[in-house]
């Protein structure tokens, strides 16, 4: 069967870590798994800041490259940088590579790239006649690096204190949480952006029991086969969110809450339905779509 290149899906995420972090381990760098993993989501999720792609035969996943975006003065323009490529030790020698490398630049000249640029370490010569064969040239000149310091980690989430209030924007609808968040996240999908009308949307989840309505009760729509929403029907409050696959959960709008303030987002989930004119300068970890680690609380 012929090599297939792609670009990388949210459902890739786990077989491109793992290629990842082996091509990492050859080079002798061992970024932290949570670090990997929060990378290739940004990356996926974020297509401003550059591409994964994979290469495939049937439906197993032979190779990855990545490829970043960056302004080259050197090349006068927009240029790709060419930051990892891998293919796994069997196929080697079998066209693989240069199915990823061709795929880059296709992708990087429509894209208005002039240039890529890659670097290759030094005994790794057989990746660099690769490049060669591409149309690489190679430079006479070494390259350095300095890491900085990362980036603040943002503060730690403190539960929410038991007896948190909210409600509507009329005061039809008051309701009472009885126990600690499990969970504070930032969603960018566009069933909350359209039932908000607000450009994402921020969630705690607490357990169904602890939420208590003590004035008045919300109107309910069944927004997706698989969830209802509720919502005050005389001002429109967006307030709740169920998943049937999560029966002992409930998700309550933030922004509902008397102090919002009090608590701290975990991370961003949805990324992939992110507005593009929203700009996410924040550490927390980011997601395509939901967060793999999401469970319906015990």
């Amino acid at each position: 069967m012929a090599i297939r290149c792609r670009e990388a899906g949210p459902a890739d995420v786990p077989r491109v870590i793992e290629l990842l972090a082996a091509q990492l381990g050859e080079h002798s760098v061992a970024p932290s798994p949570p670090v990997l993993a929060a990378a290739v989501a940004r990356l996926i999720g974020e297509p401003a800041l550059g591409r994964i792609f994979v290469a495939a035969r049937d439906d197993a996943i032979l190779g990855v490259a990545v490829v970043s975006w960056v302004f080259s003065l050197e090349h006068g323009g927009r240029g790709a940088w060419l930051d990892e490529l891998y293919v796994v030790p069997a196929e080697r020698g079998r066209g693989v590579g240069g199915a990823l490398v061709d795929a880059v630049a296709a992708h990087a000249a429509a894209a208005g790239a002039v240039a890529i640029d890659l670097e290759v370490e030094a005994g790794h010569e057989r990746a660099l006649a690769l490049y060669e064969r591409r149309g690489f040239a190679r430079h006479a000149r070494q390259r350095a690096f300095r890491r900085l310091a990362p980036p603040r980690e943002p503060p730690a989430a403190a539960p929410a204190p038991a007896g948190l209030d909210g409600g509507c924007l009329c005061g039809a609808i008051r309701y009472r949480i009885a126990a600690p968040a499990a969970d504070v996240t930032h969603c960018h999908c566009t069933r909350c952006r359209r039932s908000t009308g607000a450009p994402f949307v921020t969630w705690i989840t607490v357990p169904a029991p602890a939420l208590a309505f003590t004035r008045g009760r919300p109107a309910e729509r069944r927004s997706t086969p698989g969830a209802v929403r509720s919502f005050c029907a005389g001002c429109g409050t967006a307030l709740t969110f169920r998943e049937d696959a999560r029966p002992r959960s409930v998700d309550v709008t933030a922004g509902s809450l008397d102090a919002p303030e009090t608590l701290v987002p975990r991370d961003h989930v949805f990324t992939a339905s992110r507005l593009p004119w929203i700009a996410l300068d924040d550490a927390l970890p980011r997601f395509p779509g939901a967060n793999p680690a999401e469970r319906d609380l015990p």
